[in-house]
């Protein structure tokens, strides 16, 4: 199916100190805020979604990914079904801007994991390209340019520049760009519309409207050259108490703060 290319999977970033460690992050280790102070950084709303990726082989077949495995259906997939059908609308236009060269990864934010989003802008929100001839992942600047052309929508930028505190820097933690003041009355109607156990359904949902946490890329010369990623201690806690994992619930959709037929819009 990958055609001549072997799947590439999106790399695993370490911590930044002081942030949580998320579950199978154990073996990573934590980066000082001493080694990045007075670097050219981007910081992005880190987001609770599902790490996905869209690319092309070199004989132009889409490829759809999830983290290290190319989409290929079945039940534990169905999930990416609304991407599969937005992949395909608009894949004349990813393969114009992309060809068999980029990878284009984003969050695919359809099914709620810990945090239940109300006002999202689309359920595929772009985070990174990788550039396969060069063997570099874009920076923040180039990124824009090629998402620009697809009328893809990027996670938040939360500020760009030179930080020298680190008290300044975790000041960006603040409320999500997504979830709106009334996200658990939504949850709550969604849920009970789907016939699920709404108490249930709120106590594996973090009930603060705190971003997830802060991802962060140091960037130079076109290209990131280091990446970290900081998690609010809150959101693991909400995650330790959860008694299962997302994929094993019923898939509980987060909302758009459009229509969803705007998605399919060229």
């Amino acid at each position: 199916m990958s055609g001549e290319f072997s799947i590439r999977k999106y790399p695993r970033t370490p911590h930044l100190e002081g942030s949580r460690l998320q579950p199978g992050d154990e073996d990573l280790s934590q980066i000082r805020f001493s080694e990045i102070a007075g670097r050219y950084l981007v910081v992005e709303e880190k987001c609770d979604g599902a790490n996905s990726a869209i690319s092309f082989s070199k004989n132009g077949e889409l490829l759809l990914q999830s983290r290290g495995h190319y989409l290929t259906g079945g039940y534990r997939e169905r999930h990416y079904n609304l991407m599969k059908q937005w992949a395909n609308t608009h894949r004349d236009a990813f393969y114009q801007v992309l060809g068999s060269r980029y990878i284009m990864y984003g969050e695919w934010m359809y099914a709620k994991h810990t945090v239940f989003y109300d006002a999202l802008p689309h359920y595929f929100l772009e985070f990174d390209i990788f550039d396969r001839v060069y063997g570099i992942f874009l920076d923040t600047p180039s990124r824009k340019k090629m998402t620009e052309q697809m009328s893809v929508v990027s996670v938040p930028v939360l500020a760009e520049g030179i930080f020298t505190e680190q008290e300044k820097l975790l000041a960006l933690l603040g409320r999500s760009s997504y979830i709106s003041e009334k996200h658990i009355q939504c949850l709550q109607k969604v849920s009970a519309e789907m016939g699920l156990d709404v108490q249930r359904q709120c106590r594996e949902t973090d009930a603060s409207d705190a971003m997830e946490g802060l991802y962060i890329k140091e960037e130079e010369g076109g290209q990131v050259v280091s990446r970290m990623k900081y998690v609010r201690a809150s959101f693991l806690q909400c995650v330790d108490v959860s008694e299962t994992h997302w994929l094993d619930r019923p898939i509980v959709p987060n909302q758009l703060a459009v229509p969803v037929e705007k998605l399919f819009e060229e």
